[in-house]
Parts: C-alpha cells; sequence; structure tokens
C-alpha cells in the first residue's frame, strides 16, 4: 500500500509523523481487542552498518530474542504484570526477521495500548537483572536443544546454509548468551528500535480516530541500521546430516536452498504455498504414491520461508525411509516439471487457499496475527487476498521450472 489508505477488506493503514506504520482492522461486535507491535528486527540482525562511516557493529547470536526477554522489564515494574491487572493477556516472539510484542483483552483496551507503545520505546537494561536473565535463557535453550523437531529443522539449515545467520538457532547458544550484558543491549536496542522499523496493527471494536491518536505518542527517532550479511555461496553446504537423539520413531526434513527473492516476496510466498501443496499435499499423486509404498503414513508438512539474503522451502515428515521419501520426491518434481500443474489441480488448491483466508478473517485474532506477517512486506489483509485470488498457474508454474532443484535439496534426520 502506498500513502494513507483504505483497502477493500476495510483495513485502515496510515503512516504516522514517527515513521511507525499503523494497521487497523475495525470489526465490530466483536468481544476481543488486540494489538501487536511488529519491530522488523529479528534473530538475523547480528551485523548493523555504522553511522557516519563507523564500523559495524557486531551482535552476539541470540541478541534480539534476549532483548524481547528484557524489554518487558521498566523503570517502574513489570509490563507482564501490568496487562494482567488491566485484564489483558500479553506475550511476545522473536523470529529470523522480527519480534512481536502484543496483548489482547476484552476491556480496557486504550490503557493496555498505551501501555503496549509505552514500554517499548524505553528500555531498562540493568546490569544485575541481565546476569540474572541469562539462566532463564540458557534453560530455554537447553530445552530447544532436546526438542527432536527443532533440532531437525536447524540441523537442515545449518547443511543448507554456509554463512547466513538463518543457520543460527533464535535464542543463540549457551557461549553466544555470555557475550552479552546491559550494554550489548542498550547498542542493540538504539540501532535497531526505530519507529521507521515499527507497525502498529490492532483489531476488534475499535475506534479508529482514538487509536490513532494514541498511536501518536510515538516518538519520532533517527532511522534504523541496515543489516549486512556475509556473501552466501548459492550451492548447499551438505545434502544429508543424521543425528541421534533415542527418539521411538525417525523424523526427517527435506528442504530446498532457494534463490533469493529481490521483489513481490508476498506473492512469491502465496506461489510457493500452492506449488508445494500440488506437489505434496494429501491429494497428490506423490503422497498416493509415497502411502502405497508405506514410506509415509500421514501426508508430510511443508512451509516456505523467505527473508533478506535468503529463501527455502522444507518438508517434514515421520519414518525410516527419508531417503526413499527423497528420491520419489525428485521423480515427482521432474514429472510435474515435464506435464506441467494441472488446471484441475490448481483451481482446487486455490480455492484451498482462499478458504483458509476467510477462515482466518472470522477471528480477530486471526486477522491481527495474519497481518503481522503481511506488515512485513507493507501490505494490508486486503491486498494479501488479492494476491491470493489474482494467482495464476503459469505463475506456478514458472516457480517450478526455476527452483526446487535437486542438486541444491537437504536430507535431515533425527533417530
Amino acid at each position: 500500500m502506498k500513502g494513507n489508505e483504505t483497502d477493500k477488506s476495510g483495513v485502515v493503514w496510515r503512516k504516522m509523523p514517527s515513521g511507525m506504520d499503523c494497521y487497523l482492522m475495525p470489526m465490530p461486535d466483536y468481544g476481543e481487542k488486540m494489538a501487536a507491535i511488529v519491530v522488523k528486527a529479528g534473530s538475523n540482525f547480528l551485523v548493523c552498518d555504522g553511522d557516519k562511516g563507523e564500523k559495524p557493529q557486531d551482535f552476539p547470536h541470540g541478541t534480539a530474542h534476549f532483548i524481547e526477554h528484557r524489554l518487558f522489564r521498566q523503570r517502574w515494574g513489570d509490563a507482564f504484570a501490568a496487562f494482567s491487572k488491566q485484564g489483558a493477556s500479553a506475550n511476545a516472539f522473536t523470529d529470523p526477521l522480527k519480534t512481536v510484542y502484543y496483548f489482547s483483552c476484552q476491556e480496557n483496551f486504550f490503557e493496555n495500548l498505551r501501555l503496549l507503545l509505552s514500554f517499548v520505546q524505553n528500555p531498562y537494561f540493568l546490569e544485575e537483572e541481565t546476569e540474572q536473565e541469562k539462566s532463564i535463557i540458557d534453560s530455554e535453550i537447553t530445552m530447544y536443544d532436546d526438542d527432536p523437531d527443532w533440532v531437525v529443522y536447524y540441523q537442515l539449515l545449518q547443511a543448507m546454509y554456509h554463512n547466513h545467520p538463518i543457520r543460527i538457532p533464535i535464542a543463540g547458544d549457551h557461549k553466544s548468551i555470555k557475550k552479552i550484558n546491559h550494554k550489548v543491549l542498550q547498542q542493540a536496542y538504539d540501532c535497531l528500535y526505530t519507529p521507521d522499523r515499527f507497525s502498529l496493527i490492532c483489531g476488534g471494536d475499535i475506534p479508529v480516530g482514538k487509536v490513532m491518536e494514541a498511536a501518536g505518542m510515538m516518538k519520532k527517532g533517527k532511522t534504523g541500521s541496515n543489516p549486512l550479511f556475509y556473501r552466501e555461496p548459492e550451492e548447499i553446504k551438505e545434502s544429508y546430516v543424521e543425528r541421534k537423539l533415542g527418539i521411538t520413531r525417525p523424523i526427517f526434513q527435506i528442504g530446498f536452498k532457494m534463490s533469493p527473492v529481490q521483489k513481490g516476496a508476498l506473492r512469491q510466498r502465496i506461489i510457493m504455498n500452492i506449488l508445494m501443496d500440488v506437489l505434496a499435499g494429501e491429494s497428490s499423486l506423490f503422497y498416493q504414491e509415497a502411502y502405497n509404498k508405506k514410506y509415509l503414513d500421514e501426508p508430510m508438512g511443508n512451509a516456505y520461508f523467505s527473508g533478506e539474503e535468503y529463501a527455502f522451502c522444507a518438508f517434514s515428515g515421520t519414518g525410516e525411509r527419508g531417503k526413499e521419501v527423497c528420491e520419489l520426491l525428485i521423480q515427482h518434481l521432474e514429472a510435474l516439471r515435464k506435464d506441467g500443474v494441472g488446471d484441475e489441480d490448481f483451481r482446487r488448491i486455490r480455492k484451498k487457499q482462499i478458504g483458509r483466508f476467510i477462515r482466518r478473517s472470522q477471528s480477530v485474532s486471526g486477522m491481527v496475527l495474519g497481518q503481522i506477517e503481511w506488515a512485513m512486506e507493507d501490505t494490508s489483509a486486503g491486498e494479501a487476498f488479492r494476491f491470493i485470488k489474482s494467482v495464476e498457474k503459469s505463475q506456478v508454474n514458472q516457480l517450478l521450472q526455476n527452483d526446487l532443484l535437486a542438486e541444491k535439496m537437504v536430507l535431515s534426520v533425527i533417530r
């Protein structure tokens, strides 16, 4: 979206004087109200360019996640407790591209909104409390290290990528968090938490004018620093990785390293969702054959991820036949490239995507969580829906011809 607009789905978009984007979704007669601040700075943001010719700033792995933990601690007390006292349920999360702080409530929406806007602008990183937080995050990292689904995913990325920080777990590791102190947190916050990186997203029975008035309290600051990345080779690092964790039944992920998306990332994500469903969904020829051969007893999960300087898709499954599943998947990929996606399959899967969007739009939380993702592409819910409806079969076939190549496939197995 450009300028100050309202899209066909009723989403109101405004660029505030501070530089913050606002996406407001008035949903009359809904009891739930929800708001989120999206900070376009996640765990990938480890090196930022310096100001006025200064050297780039490097941050330890896990810094963005550490800030998420500590930002709720304010000079006046605990923001979590303040939200709870005002009848709201609050939380936060960090992923490679963003950090998100959000709350939902039935009452006291504007009191909670003002609290949300206030605490994200006012860090209070104390030395003693930062040191105490390390033990909490250290325990969290240990929990992730024992989670087979987590391990198989990062094992996949570490085989796929040579240098890109997407290969590094969001929380960092036991060594990296020891390097983080209150000064590092403040430096990273000053570098990354600037209003031009913020998006405010609100949904529910909310008056737009009053929300805009509250959003005006966001202070104008300097422009955020740009992330820097080491050069990433096109080829994968290794094609097969395996680790033993002593689980009852092996799990695996099959990934394809893809070319980074320069423009139209949202559109490519929509096209990829259709393509992955056509290729390996529950009604695909691939799954029917894999099931009949007893390679799989349920459809594989699939997901597509992209960001600055990276893109990949992954299929997740369970069982002893991961290598055979890889070989069969490649066979069906080649057949699909040769014959192209069929009209009936394309229409059915696109209709399925449209149905998912419509179901999501029936709840406040569904719309807000969806808009969190669309805001990363400076796009509203209405535009995203228009993209889904306008996808053409030729676009799916074009992507099929150019990506998901056998030489860029990785198999990650946990036993």
